[in-house]
């Protein structure tokens, strides 16, 4: 009875330990398009100078200095959910991640920053998931999960409001491979 008792504590204990999130990164939207993208595909070749790229591994990147405070940015993994679902399990969007710093971002304010970037998203949808006239919270949650047998750090973005979206992978995504 005692092993028992000790296996359950020792379990929820693992458990509970893997369920906190490693980080979380929040920010509310009124009404605006939002775009989510990899960081880099939103700069401009002198951008580097303005923005520690490394600092926005943990939301912490200053992107005010290049007119985009109202963002949020995150790292991931080397595999990252890139694809926005819909409440249904649909997807709605995708994005790419090269530099596997993820951000979102006011469309408005990445386009006056960076205004060649409407002819990419036209050129490219693939890259830049766009969530169009949303209102309510995003949510960036990095929590380590098990991915090929190894622990990792994965991004997932929640997107809650008029429009409720999710980055998860699907179950039995890597069933399938």
């Amino acid at each position: 009875m005692f092993k028992t008792f000790l296996f359950s504590l020792i379990s929820s204990l693992i458990m509970t330990n893997n369920e906190k999130p490693i980080a979380t990164y929040s920010m509310h939207v009124e009404g605006k398009d939002i775009v989510i993208t990899d960081i880099i595909y939103i700069m401009n070749d002198d951008d580097n100078d303005n923005i520690d790229i490394i600092a926005c591994t943990e939301n912490k990147g200053e992107l005010h200095k290049i007119g985009c405070p109202n963002s949020i940015t995150a790292k991931g993994c080397d595999v990252v959910k890139s694809s926005i679902y819909n409440k249904k399990g649909e997807v709605i969007s995708q994005f790419c991640s090269d530099s596997y710093i993820i951000g979102c971002f006011l469309l408005e304010e990445v386009l006056k920053h960076n205004p060649k970037l409407a002819k990419d998203m036209e050129e490219l949808p693939y890259a830049f998931a766009i969530i169009r006239n949303f209102t309510g919270d995003i949510t960036f949650t990095i929590k380590e999960e098990k991915v090929y047998d190894e622990k990792m750090p994965i991004l997932n973005i929640r997107g809650k409001g008029n429009i409720n979206f999710h980055s998860d992978y699907e179950p039995g995504y890597f069933d399938e491979d």
